[in-house]
């Protein structure tokens, strides 16, 4: 397929690219404000907030992986700079889709659409472990940003025929995180929250997979890795922590983290493949 990228240029878009070009032989095109640093593909610079720019950024292309956004909040920009650049830019990348005739996106969503990430510590689940059925309930800006998102690629689905997907990303950590992880242990369990991530070859693998499935309308699915970042059991860590979780937490067996990937694995035929625990 000719596939856009938007945000290939950053760390997760680099490892799409590298899977695109590796696995399948796809035709890739890059849209970033900066170059990519991956050879073997084509680089359109332009700014997702013009859709007249991104309306011919994406023209030639049969599908779009779109990576683009701030990825966390009250650090780079303020909080409603974030807020109107992440939402604004994916109304503009599947509006842009439609008036071309692009029928398949797939979008980096994220885990924090649960609301713990950056926020609602004290809150607790209604269930574990956590799936797609449950809850969302973000309060900063960024989890708030991709449940509207989610929402525009589940409008535009609906509306105008197309096949959205969502990704829903848990925490990215990349080899050398992974390596200071192993070092210190791994993290301590000091309240609820998923205590989950995902290996960035295991990101690349779920956002071609996600364009090479056949018959879709509309998916939101969390990507994260079976293991969590905690070298204890969360059944026994919740348990002691967070005492009125007991009778959920046993459902978690051994080093699994509160979220289940059950549905990607069906849908996508996805599998992680790459625990922090082991050196690579």
């Amino acid at each position: 397929m000719r596939i856009a990228v938007t945000g290939g240029s950053g760390q997760v878009g680099t490892y799409v690219i590298r899977e695109l070009l590796g696995a399948s032989a796809h035709v890739v095109t890059v849209i970033d404000r900066a170059p990519p640093s991956v050879e073997g593909v084509r680089w359109v610079r332009a700014a997702l907030d013009d859709l007249g720019e991104v309306i011919s950024a994406l023209a030639g292309a049969e599908a779009v992986i779109h990576l683009a956004a701030y990825p966390v909040p009250y650090r780079e920009v303020p909080d409603h700079l974030l807020f109107r650049n992440n939402v604004l830019g994916t109304y503009h990348v599947h509006e842009a889709a439609r008036q071309l005739g692009i029928k398949r996106i797939a979008l980096a969503s994220s885990g924090a659409i649960l609301g713990w990430a950056y926020g609602q510590p004290d809150a607790l689940p209604r269930y574990l472990p956590l799936d797609e059925d449950h809850p969302c309930s973000p309060q900063d800006p960024y989890g708030l940003g991709k449940l509207c998102e989610e929402q525009i690629a589940r409008a535009f689905a609906s509306r105008c025929n197309m096949e959205t997907i969502a990704l829903r990303f848990s925490w990215v950590l990349f080899p050398e995180m992974a390596a200071a992880l192993r070092q210190r242990g791994g993290r301590p369990v000091t309240r609820f929250d998923t205590y989950a991530y995902v290996d960035p070859r295991d990101v690349a693998t779920a956002c071609r997979q996600a364009l090479e499935l056949p018959d879709l309308a509309h998916a939101a699915l969390f990507i994260a890795a079976d293991d969590s970042i905690c070298t204890e059991s969360l059944a026994d860590a919740l348990t002691r922590v967070v005492p009125e979780l007991a009778d959920m937490a046993r459902t978690l067996t051994g080093t699994q983290s509160a979220l289940t990937c059950a549905r990607a694995k069906e849908l996508l035929r996805w599998q992680p493949r790459h625990s922090w625990r082991v050196a690579e």
